[in-house]
Parts: structure tokens; sequence; C-alpha cells
């Protein structure tokens, strides 16, 4: 398992809740807002653009649906070092599904299923 890199810096919520990190060393002079799951978005010249653009990303796609290595799955938990996501992708009583620990961040084995 990964920490997160000491050249990213958490962006906060107003509520504490870190929504992504902005890299400054992987492009610089340009920064990189970085998502939850640790997935760089475009490149941004300034601070206050890197922080627009993780809060317009917010946590809410942490709700979609994801495609890990031929299955369908959802978050089901986040931690610093690793994620963890499921087959159950219902909230049916008894969709136990699968589990899968992924390290952080998530990489190119996990991807958004579009809407």
């Amino acid at each position: 398992m990964t920490d997160i890199p000491g050249h990213w810096i958490p962006h906060r919520r107003a509520d504490g809740e870190v929504v992504g990190w902005i890299d400054l060393e992987s492009q610089a002079p340009d920064l990189v807002p970085v998502d939850r799951l640790g997935s760089p978005l475009d490149p941004v010249s300034d601070w206050s653009a890197a922080e627009e653009t993780l809060e317009h990303r917010g946590l809410g796609f942490l709700l979609n649906r994801f495609h890990y290595r031929g299955h369908t799955v959802r978050i089901r938990q986040l931690y610093p070092d690793h994620i963890i996501v499921t087959t159950a992708v219902s909230d049916a009583i008894g969709d136990v599904g699968e589990e899968f620990t992924l390290p952080f961040p998530a990489g190119a084995d996990l991807t958004e299923v579009p809407r």
C-alpha cells in the first residue's frame, strides 16, 4: 500500500473533510488537482483554480459506479493508503457482493462508469 505523497497538499471543505489534494511537483510550475481516489485532474496554473477544480469534483462522484478488472463496483471505504470496493452495487439486504482492496491511488484499474 502507498502513502499520500508529501508534495500533495490536502484541500478541505468548510467542514474539514478532505476532497482532494493539490500536487505541487509532478507538472511544475503547473499545479495538478488530485481527487479523493488519487486520480489526477487537468493541470491548472494557479492555486485558486486548483481549489475550484477540487470543489467542483467534490465527493459526490464517490457514489457512482466504477469498473474494476471486469467487475462493476462501488466504493465501500476510503483510507489514506487503500480503497475498498465492492460488487454489491445496490443497497438491498443480502447483496453482500465481493470486496477488493486496492492500493491508493487506485490507478488505471479503477475507472468511473460514464453516466
